[in-house]
C-alpha cells in the first residue's frame, strides 16, 4: 500500500501546477447572506455524491474580499475529481463565532449550483487548521471522513492565555519607560484591550514586520525591537529579553507578530460586537508565572463567566467528530505564533487510531512554513487512509514526502518521527482549576431566580455532552399573548452551557408550525445547586443575566451530599420529553421527583401563534395514574419589565396521565364540570442522561 501510494503521489506532482489546462472547471463566486464571498470551482465529471473539499484560510485583518483563496492543494484536489470551495469568512481576526455559519451557508449554495455532496473533507492551516476541526463536529457538514489541520490553534480558547499574558507583562516590564513606551489604554474595565477605533485597517495576518512596527511605535520605545543596533541601548534590550524569554520566543520578529496578536487581535475578540462585545474572558488571578517579577506586578483580572463559556463554545475542539473521521495534523517544530504545544492537545482530545499527529524539524522559526512536497505527503496520506488503507505513521509521511520530491515536487522532507511536542502548560502558565464541577447528570431539573419566581427553566441533561432547555416566561411588553416558552438544544463545556440556537415556536401563513431563532442563553454553574443566567434576545426581548437556584431533582439524580459515594437510581423512570404525534406546537416535560410525584410542564402553541404554558405537581393515584391541579400563571412581562407580584396563577385545568417506558396518555380537563377534554396519546422524546434507557 505503501509503495502504491508513493508512486501515485510522484503521477500526481506531475499534473499540481496544470490541473485547469488538463481540464475543465466549473466556476463558481458570489456572497452569501452573512456577507462572506465564496469561490467554487468543480471539475467535468463531478456529480452529486461525490466528495467537496472545504478549505479554511488562516486569520486575517483585512476586509472579506471576493474570490477567497481554494488553498496551495487546489489544482491537484481538482485533478483527482474532488471539488474545492472556500469561504472568506463574515469575520475579522478570532473568525471561529461565525466561520462554520459562513461554511454552512457556503454549503448550502454548493448543494443548490453544484449538487449535494456525498461526504466533506475540511482543510487548513493555522486558524483554518481550528475551524477545519470544528466542522468535523458540526451535524450540518456530515459525513467528514477525514480533515487535514496544519498548525492549528487546537487549544482553542486558551491560546489567547498566551495573548493576555504577554499583553499585561508587557505594562510590567516597561512600566517605568517614558509614556511614549506606553500602549494605548481602552476604555474601562478593560483598559489592557484596544478600543476598537484604534485598531489599525488592513494589518493582514500581522506579520508585516514594517507595518506591526509602524503601528506599535510604543514597543521600539521600550525594547527597541525594530530599532537599528546602533539606537538600542542596554535598557532596551535588557526588557527585549525579559519579555521574549516570558513568551517562550526567540525570534524578534515573531516577538512583534505575537505583541500584535495581543494587542489589536486580543481588543478586537474582546470588543467586537460580533464576538464578546465587552465583556472579559480572561483571569489571571491564581496564575503563578515562571518570572518573578511579572508575577509580583502583572494585573489580576478575573474572568466573567459568561464571556469564557461563549469564547470556550465557540474556539475548543472538544473532539466530537464521528469515530469514522481519521485526522492528519502537521506542525512546524519552531513555531512561535501557533506553538507546537497546541499537537500534544490535539493528542490528548482524540484517539491515537483517529490522529496522525507530527512535528516538521525547522532550523529556524516558522508560522506554518511547510513546502509542497509535505503538503502533499499529508494530503494523499489522508487520502488513502479514507479509502481504506492503513493508518499512516510519521515514518509514511516521511518516506511519502521524500517520494514526492524524487518526483520533482519541491522539499525538502523534514517530517520527524523523533520530535516530541511539549506540553500546552509548560508554555502558557495554567489557569487555576475552577472550583465548580462539571456539568453532569445531575443538573437535570428546575431552576429559577427567587427574585423572579414565576419563571424559570426546565433543564435536561442529555447523552453525549448535551442539554434541553425551555425557558417559561412571558411576552415583552407590547407582543401578544400572556405567556411565552422558548427552547434550545445546548452544548456542555466544563462547568456551563451553551444554547447558541434558542428557538422560539411560530405558525406560517398557511397555519403551519415553525421554529424562528431566538438568541442564545447561556448557563453557568457554581455548583450543583446554583448558578446563573444570561440570555441575548431579539429587539424587544433584549439582554439580561440573572441568579439561577435548584428547585427539583430527578429521582436519584440530587446533587450529592459530602461523603455520599454512589448514587441509588431507579432502574426506570417517567422522567423525559413526551409527544403526541397526531399534534402539532405543543408537548409535556416530565421530571420523576420521587416513586409517586411527577413534577410537569405542559407547553402549547395556540392557532394564533401566540404561546401558552401549565405546571402541575402530579401525584400517583390508585387507579395507577397522576393526578394534578394545573396552573397557568399570567400577569407580567420578560426582562426588566417582569413583576413577580403581578403573578396570578388560576388553576382552571385538570392533568391526568399515566406513563409507561416509551407511550403513555394523557388528558387535560377543565376543572369542575370536565369539559373542554383535550387527549393525548404520548410517546416518550428523550431520556435524560444518567437514568436507566428505557427498555419496552
Amino acid at each position: 500500500m505503501r509503495h502504491r501510494l508513493a508512486t501515485g503521489l510522484a503521477a500526481l506532482a506531475g499534473v499540481f501546477a496544470c490541473a485547469d489546462a488538463a481540464q475543465a472547471v466549473q466556476m463558481l463566486s458570489g456572497q452569501t447572506a452573512s456577507g462572506a464571498y465564496y469561490q467554487i470551482k468543480a471539475p467535468d465529471g463531478w456529480k452529486a455524491g461525490d466528495t467537496l473539499v472545504l478549505f479554511q484560510h488562516g486569520l486575517s485583518f483585512d476586509p472579506p474580499k471576493p474570490n477567497p483563496s481554494l488553498g496551495p492543494l487546489a489544482d491537484l484536489q481538482l485533478s483527482e475529481g474532488y471539488a474545492v470551495a472556500a469561504s472568506s469568512y463574515s469575520q475579522r481576526a478570532w473568525a471561529l463565532f461565525n466561520a462554520p455559519d459562513d461554511n454552512a451557508q457556503l454549503l448550502a449554495v454548493f448543494k443548490q449550483k453544484i449538487g449535494a455532496p456525498g461526504a466533506i473533507i475540511p482543510w487548513g492551516g493555522s486558524l483554518g487548521g481550528l475551524i477545519s476541526l470544528k466542522l468535523a463536529e458540526d451535524a450540518r457538514f456530515a459525513p467528514v471522513p477525514g480533515v487535514l489541520s496544519l498548525c492549528p490553534p487546537a487549544a482553542g480558547s486558551r491560546t489567547w492565555d498566551f495573548g493576555i499574558d504577554a499583553r499585561l507583562a508587557y505594562d510590567v516590564v516597561c512600566k517605568d519607560v517614558n509614556s511614549a513606551g506606553q500602549l494605548p489604554k481602552g476604555a474601562a474595565p478593560m483598559t489592557w484591550a484596544y478600543n476598537l477605533g484604534d485598531i489599525p485597517d488592513n494589518l493582514s495576518d500581522l506579520q508585516d514586520k514594517a507595518e506591526l512596527a509602524r503601528t506599535l511605535l510604543p514597543v521600539n520605545v521600550c525594547t527597541g525591537v525594530s530599532l537599528p543596533p546602533l539606537l538600542q541601548n542596554d535598557a532596551m534590550l535588557r526588557r527585549l529579553d525579559q519579555l521574549k524569554n516570558f513568551a517562550h520566543i526567540t525570534s524578534d520578529d515573531f516577538f512583534l507578530t505575537d505583541l500584535g496578536y495581543a494587542t489589536f487581535g486580543l481588543s478586537d475578540l474582546v470588543r467586537a460586537p460580533d464576538k464578546l462585545g465587552g465583556i472579559n474572558p480572561f483571569t489571571t488571578t491564581g496564575v503563578i508565572y515562571a518570572d518573578a517579577a511579572i508575577d509580583a506586578g502583572i494585573a489580576r483580572i478575573t474572568a466573567d463567566p459568561f464571556a469564557q463559556l461563549y469564547l470556550r463554545w465557540a474556539s475548543d475542539f472538544r473532539g466530537r467528530v464521528d469515530a469514522a473521521t481519521k485526522v492528519i495534523s502537521l506542525h512546524t517544530s519552531r513555531d512561535e505564533l501557533v506553538i507546537p504545544a497546541h499537537q500534544s492537545v490535539l493528542r490528548a482530545t482524540l484517539p491515537a487510531m483517529q490522529l496522525t499527529s507530527a512535528l516538521v524539524n525547522e532550523s529556524s522559526p516558522s508560522h506554518c512554513g511547510f513546502n509542497t512536497a509535505e503538503g502533499i505527503a499529508a494530503w494523499e496520506a489522508l487520502r488513502a487512509w479514507i479509502a481504506g488503507g492503513r493508518q499512516p505513521t510519521i515514518a509514511n509521511l516521511q518516506s511519502d514526502c521524500q517520494s514526492a520530491v524524487a518526483a520533482g515536487v519541491k522539499g525538502p522532507c523534514r517530517i520527524d518521527a523523533n520530535l516530541t511536542p511539549p506540553s500546552f502548560d509548560s508554555q502558557v502558565a495554567p489557569r487555576p482549576a475552577s472550583t465548580a464541577p462539571g456539568v453532569d447528570a445531575s443538573y437535570s431539573g428546575l431552576w429559577y431566580d427567587p427574585a423572579r419566581s414565576g419563571e424559570g427553566i426546565e433543564l435536561e441533561i442529555l447523552p453525549n455532552a448535551r442539554a434541553l432547555l425551555y425557558f417559561f416566561t412571558y411576552p415583552p411588553i407590547g407582543a401578544a399573548g400572556k405567556q411565552a416558552w422558548l427552547m434550545g438544544i445546548g452544548d456542555i463545556v466544563g462547568n456551563g452551557i451553551e444554547f447558541a440556537d434558542v428557538l422560539r415556536g411560530a405558525r406560517d401563513a398557511q397555519g403551519k408550525v415553525t421554529s424562528q431563532h431566538w438568541g442564545r442563553i447561556a448557563l453557568t454553574f457554581d455548583s450543583c445547586g446554583s448558578g446563573g443566567m444570561r440570555w441575548d434576545g431579539p429587539a424587544g426581548w433584549g439582554s439580561m443575566e440573572v441568579p439561577l437556584y435548584r428547585l427539583s431533582a430527578l429521582q436519584g439524580l440530587g446533587c450529592l451530599p459530602p461523603g455520599y459515594g454512589t448514587r441509588v437510581i431507579p432502574p426506570q423512570q417517567a422522567s423525559g420529553a413526551w409527544y403526541d404525534p397526531a399534534t402539532t406546537g405543543n408537548g409535556f416535560l416530565v421530571e420523576q421527583t420521587d416513586a409517586s410525584q411527577l413534577q410537569v410542564l405542559y407547553f402549547q402553541l395556540n392557532t394564533d401563534g401566540t404561546q401558552n404554558w401549565m405546571t402541575a405537581a402530579a401525584t400517583l393515584g390508585d387507579d395507577g395514574a397522576y393526578h394534578a391541579p394545573m396552573y397557568q400563571p399570567g400577569g407580567t412581562h420578560f426582562g426588566a419589565a417582569f413583576d413577580k407580584t403581578q403573578i396570578v396563577k388560576p388553576a382552571d385545568y385538570v392533568l391526568n396521565m399515566r406513563l409507561g417506558c416509551a407511550s403513555g396518555d394523557a388528558t387535560i380537563s377543565a376543572r369542575g364540570d370536565g369539559s373542554s377534554v383535550q387527549t393525548f396519546a404520548l410517546r416518550r422524546l428523550t431520556t435524560p442522561a444518567g437514568i436507566a434507557t428505557c427498555t419496552p
